[in-house]
């Protein structure tokens, strides 16, 4: 028997569900279903001990387990829950086999019998064919039916599941049903799970509870639930959208079909337990990711518990977060604005240009493949729930999400299944700020342009227009703005200044690419058509009398004092291009002389030979620029993840970052095979030749001064700044942003769009 009494459930201690009484007797299948954001996964989760009991009990076989120990709860409830598991080196039988792990003792070796168990489970979903795979190589749907067979050999009285058929295809939700129903009726075994899909939960569940994120509002059996228009209210969807004879959606083939499942999902805007507000530009690079970032600073000075998101982002710098997920590196600035660790919720897709007409599809941090523009135009509809889901973990947790957009909401091409401007403040019910950019010129035409092109619905949700990047006299804009404000009746809520700042770029629009007048110290980057991730070298631009030089033309080489390779999109592409363009003569020649860093992609060039017989770029075998004795070999398989290491020794010219601790994030599709060379931190070096794949490999603590030190010195020069801490460096720019739009921006307003 399975119970709660009064049960109270919720977040930091904070309650958001509270009086929930619960009754499950062996042989029964509970489903919980309640819009996206309504608390499902946080009752599972507590009735699992993964959260707090924030009040009342829950009895298991007559016992409260808040008083049992985790191997009790261990041999009584086993789950699978929406987290994904990312074992290292297992393969699909072991992970099902840690099911046995609550019987075996510390030294985790399991009998002929645990075996015969695991054997059953595997069979009982039919995964026969994959159990012997690694299981980081399986797909979703796969890996869903691993852990459901984990969670059998486990072999408790009650299982709990979080969404279990969200990644599986139409033959194995049946097949789902099939073993759910067979370990209720037949093994007496009870189930408690959280289901989407209404016309599975009408088919297979003896009781349905329904939650709205406040309350159970309502619990009994199929036929009461689905009776009248309980449904469509609990939902918010109306009458005519959803048949409760089926448990399926009604659309109207006509509209779009995002437009539809939106409707489905408005329903958690009045569950919502964080406040949003969404910034839209006029253009790319209008500023949006800066007042976003300064938006979260401000919010997190005044006490809130802010985090920014960004349903879909196209940008060739990326991070990896300590989950080992990849995400936008706007995002990531935001969340150090916010003061909170970058979460991939913040970014659920990551589109990374691999060429003009195709990128690399990164969807809740975990590569799906390349596609064309075309493909992702179609594709992208099927994400909107993934990008839902995202947005309500980061509600579960906040109290004020900052939106981003991408672009303009007035590229009218792609309004169709927007799911990023427009299309996605509809989903949320987001009020609506909009950027324009007077530094390019035309910020009245900008603003009023975009807002013309905007439908009704659209139009009414900005609530605020923005003008940024202004220099000099405000004033001789209140004639203009006055016209602004009449002619669309929407108030400028701020006209912020230029703000010099070196905050990270979300992308190659930016003027770090402009050049520069020569420093004490300067280092050249060379400027790869693909180049990525080129945020590498933020901090060498915070130390006073340095100067990076972005280098598009072999001639600049030679009058550098260093010279990086940054990572790159298509590595075998971008070599092509140093090949035939000169580069890699001139970067070979000036190895002689001064030292060159490669860095991921940069790293890959530098060796003999790159490889790519899967065609994860363009296929086959390239010579590389034969500066280190190393050779690659390209991978479908992504390496993502964060580390901290200590460099160890480091031979050359730079043997002064011997024993000093490294920190950052490993993001390739390849292996290095160091052959000659001495081994460098992930990487190899050979006379004044370094190359990593540590991305950050210059932040942590004095790397970059050290090593612009020494170049200095080379010249008989010195540097005037000695202490230098890049960490705090970023937090007082932070702040300053912060303290100019407190300056420049109508808080007080922004308030009242968010109370509103």
């Amino acid at each position: 028997m399975f119970s709660t009494s009064s049960l109270s459930v919720g977040y930091n201690k904070k309650v958001l569900i509270n009086g929930i009484n619960i009754s499950v007797a062996p042989g029964k299948i509970i489903s919980l279903i309640g819009p996206n954001g309504s608390g499902k996964s946080t009752v599972l989760k507590t009735l699992v001990r993964e959260l707090e009991i924030l009040g009342g009990s829950i009895s298991v076989c007559g016992k409260d387990i808040s008083k049992e120990k985790n191997d009790f709860v261990a041999r009584h409830i086993s789950m699978v829950m929406t987290e994904r598991l990312h074992p290292e080196l297992m393969t699909a039988k072991e992970v099902i086999a840690t099911g046995r792990y609550p019987y075996t003792g510390r030294l985790g070796i399991l009998s002929d019998e645990d075996w015969e168990k695991v054997d059953d489970a595997i069979k009982s979903v039919h995964c026969q064919d994959i159990s012997e795979l690694d299981f980081n190589f399986l797909s979703d749907g796969q890996k869903q039916r691993i852990m459901l067979a984990r969670a059998i050999c486990q072999d408790t009285e009650i299982l709990v599941l979080d969404e279990p058929t969200s990644y599986l295809d139409m033959k194995y939700k049946l097949e789902f049903l099939q073993v759910i129903k067979k370990l209720a009726e037949e093994k007496n075994k009870i189930i408690i799970m959280s289901l989407h899909e209404l016309d599975l939960v009408r088919v297979i569940s003896d009781e349905v509870i329904c939650v709205n994120g406040k309350e159970i509002l309502k619990s009994g059996s199929v036929k009461e639930i689905f009776k009248e228009d309980f449904i469509q209210k609990l939902y918010e969807i109306n009458k005519e959208d959803f048949d409760p004879e089926t448990g399926m959606m009604v659309w109207n083939k006509q509209q779009p079909l995002a437009a539809a499942i939106r409707k489905e999902h408005q329903a958690q805007r009045h569950n919502r337990k964080a406040k949003v507000i969404m910034v839209q530009g006029t253009m790319s690079n209008a500023g949006k990711s800066l007042v976003v970032a300064g938006l979260c600073r401000i919010f997190m000075q005044d006490g809130y518990r802010v985090a920014p998101f960004k349903s879909q982002n196209m940008a060739l710098n990326s991070y990896i977060t300590k989950d080992g997920f990849e995400m936008g590196r706007a995002q990531v600035t935001q969340a150090e604005a916010a003061g909170i660790e970058p979460d991939v919720a913040m970014n659920p897709i990551l589109l990374k240009p691999t060429s003009d007409c195709g990128s690399q599809v990164i969807v809740n941090g975990e590569v799906i493949g390349n596609m064309t523009a075309r493909e992702y135009f179609d594709y992208k509809k099927k994400l909107v729930p993934e990008i839902l889901k995202a947005l309500s973990k980061l509600e579960e947790e906040n109290d004020i999400i900052v939106i981003e957009g991408a672009g303009s909401p007035a590229e009218i091409n792609l309004r169709e299944n927007d799911i990023v401007n427009m299309g996605l403040a509809e989903m949320v019910d987001a009020p609506v700020l909009l950027v324009g950019d007077i530094d390019r010129g035309g910020v009245f035409a900008q603003l009023l342009g975009t807002i013309e092109l905007l439908e009704d619905s659209e139009r009414n949700r900005i609530k605020g227009l923005l003008i940024n990047k202004f220099r000099g006299d405000k004033s001789l804009l209140d004639s203009g703005i006055q016209m602004l404000e009449e002619r669309s009746g929407i108030p400028v809520v701020g006209v912020l200044p230029y703000i010099k700042l070196s905050i990270d770029d979300e992308d190659s629009l930016t003027t770090r690419f402009e050049n520069h007048k020569a420093g004490i110290v300067n280092i050249g980057v060379i400027k790869f058509p693909r180049i990525s991730n080129f945020t590498d070298m933020n901090v060498f631009e915070e130390i006073e009398g340095i100067t990076v030089h972005y280098i598009s033309s072999p001639d600049e080489i030679e009058k550098m004092d260093m010279i990086i390779l940054p990572g790159s999109k298509n590595t075998i592409g971008d070599l092509k291009w140093m090949r035939e363009n000169g580069f890699e003569s001139a970067v070979k020649k000036f190895s002689q002389k001064g030292i060159v860093f490669g860095i991921c992609g940069g790293y890959q060039m530098l060796g003999k030979i790159i490889s790519d017989p899967d065609c994860v770029e363009e296929g086959g075998t390239i010579r590389g620029m034969e500066l280190l004795d190393t050779e690659t070999i390209l991978l479908k398989e992504k390496t993502r993840t964060q580390l901290e290491c200590d460099s160890g020794k480091v031979s050359g010219p730079l043997d002064f970052l011997s024993n000093k601790k490294i920190s950052g994030y490993e993001i390739h599709m390849g292996k290095t095979k160091i052959k000659t060379a001495e081994t460098f931190v992930f990487g190899a070096s050979e006379k004044k030749v370094y190359g990593s794949y540590i991305h950050g490999f210059f932040d942590e603590g004095d790397i970059a001064f050290s090593i612009c030190s020494y170049l200095a010195k080379q010249k008989g020069l010195e540097l005037t700044e000695k202490i230098f801490d890049y960490k705090k460096i970023k937090e007082s720019q932070y702040n300053q942003l912060a303290d100019e739009m407190r300056k420049h921006l109508d808080m007080e307003a922004i308030y009242g769009i968010l109370e509103k």
